[in-house]
């Protein structure tokens, strides 16, 4: 079997991941992100790139802005492609691309390609869920294309009609999958965002642990040698937590609406629950209340760890975002978790910490990864009663801040134990920025000098023979 792959985004960063596989002729595009930062002709995947070769199949592995947010521009550009993905990840793609709309309003899309967003309009939302077949996990699909034209490996005319599409469980987010890709004998793995242990939700990857012919895997904390356990991270945020409240404050914790907020109300009941902090009121809202919704509507079909297990379950107060300035959690010890988890300027989150940074005897709990251009990042470098900038606006912190990082991508260890496990014959290290790829290659090579590790360029084409 001949194979062709070409990165159209997210190649050495974490950014508008997509990625083009040909399989014997059938052209497969997974997924469809939008850059977190830019705003230019990076921030959407490089279709152009792809010049004459076919796209057949377009797969989501899960609903996350930067693998979803160019599903519009994807959908403007492909019209008549296959659109798959789980059954939970299509009931999020109107909720998610609902809030990129939101972000191109407020942002300069000036120096975008004409034409890129003319299906980001709210009277588009509803269609796109409908185009998808949503499947089930370890559920095989056949990718059925009797000729093409062209052959990304060989030039030559071929048949696809063998090809077998399989999601597996990535434990990443609800919904989230590796695929597999069967033909030929030959197996080729995209793990997605992947997570192999347990969170307080979700009960970790299940990825087939055979041998592969191709493995295409995240590395996103592939140069992380030593992280904090989940366990670890439990007991000191309920630390951080009690010794707020023993001032009398109030905690922030800013997470992101999908997935992180869902996994820290857990964590954070399961703290109460056990005793371990007190029984404090839980502030939340946003677009996450529609998120957890969904989350509940899979909770006996998804693998969980407390099987059947509900948000709704968890005494919460939504907060409206006209009056959460004027929140009860300001003259009350509570918790707030709220998104975005960067604190992007103007959402729930910036908008609290604004407030938040003034009072001294308040939190803030930072939740997971930071990029350098937001203000998250800004607020983790800043000192107690030391002027700093924030959002472009000069600013000090009086407030406490904790970092904390409940991962939901699996550790450099974990990583590794999948790759020995599983010996591909190709390996291409993908979604992790430059430090994460270099490390995780020179490990591999080290122990197996047979493997062929690729760490792909943007619109580099890489043709293998399985």
């Amino acid at each position: 079997m001949n194979i062709e792959l070409m990165m159209l985004g997210g190649a050495g960063e974490i950014g508008a991941n997509s990625c083009y596989v040909n399989i014997d002729g059938h052209g497969v595009l997974i997924d469809s992100g939008l850059h977190p930062r830019r705003r230019d002709r990076e921030a959407l995947p490089q279709l152009e790139l792809l010049g004459e070769r076919p796209v057949h199949t377009f797969v989501l592995t899960h609903a996350h802005t930067d693998h979803l947010g160019g599903l519009p521009y994807i959908m403007k550009s492909l019209p008549h492609a296959r659109m798959i993905a789980t059954r939970p990840t299509r009931d999020l793609i109107e909720i998610m691309l609902r809030n990129t709309i939101k972000l191109f309003k407020l942002d300069d899309v000036s120096k975008l390609p004409a034409g890129a967003l003319d299906f980001y309009v709210p009277a588009m939302l509803d269609k796109f869920p409908v185009v998808f077949e949503g499947t089930l996990y370890n559920e095989p699909l056949k990718l059925q294309h009797k000729t093409s034209t062209y052959n990304g490996a060989s030039g030559r005319s071929a048949s696809a009609e063998d090809i077998t599409l399989t999601f597996h469980d990535a434990g990443h987010i609800i919904g989230s999958a590796g695929v597999m890709f069967e033909a030929g004998g030959a197996a080729i793995m995209h793990t997605g965002d992947v997570k192999f242990s347990p969170q307080a939700l979700l009960t970790g990857a299940s990825l087939p642990r055979h041998h592969l012919d191709c493995l295409i895997i995240e590395c996103t904390n592939g140069a992380e040698d030593k992280p904090h356990t989940y366990g670890e991270e439990k007991e000191r945020l309920a630390d951080f937590i009690n010794r707020i409240i023993g001032q009398d404050g109030s905690v922030l914790l800013p997470t992101f609406a999908l997935g992180k907020t869902q996994e820290v109300l857990k964590i954070v009941s399961e703290l109460m629950n056990a005793g371990k902090i007190p029984k404090l009121p839980i502030f939340t809202g946003g677009m996450s209340k529609r998120i957890s919704k969904i989350y509940d509507r899979y909770a006996h079909t998804v693998p969980r760890v407390e099987s059947g297990f509900q948000l709704t379950s968890i005494p919460l107060t939504y907060i409206k975002y006209e009056t959460m300035m004027n929140g009860k959690f300001f003259n009350q010890p509570s918790i707030v978790i709220i998104s975005s988890g960067m604190l992007n300027e103007g959402s729930p989150s910036y908008r609290l910490a604004q407030r938040w940074l003034g009072i001294r005897n308040f939190g803030i709990g930072v939740m997971g990864y930071q990029d350098p251009s937001t203000p998250g990042y800004a607020l983790l470098q800043s000192e107690r009663d030391v002027e700093f900038t924030m959002a472009n606006k000069p600013t000090t912190r009086a407030c406490e801040l904790e970092r904390f990082r409940f991962s939901a991508h699996a550790r450099r260890d974990e990583l590794l134990d999948y790759i020995f496990a599983t010996k591909p014959k190709h390996i291409f290290l993908v979604h992790g920025d430059p430090a994460a790829t270099a490390s995780m290659s020179a490990t591999i090579q080290a122990n197996f000098p047979e493997m062929n590790v690729i760490i792909p360029g943007l619109g580099e084409s890489y043709r293998l023979e399985l």
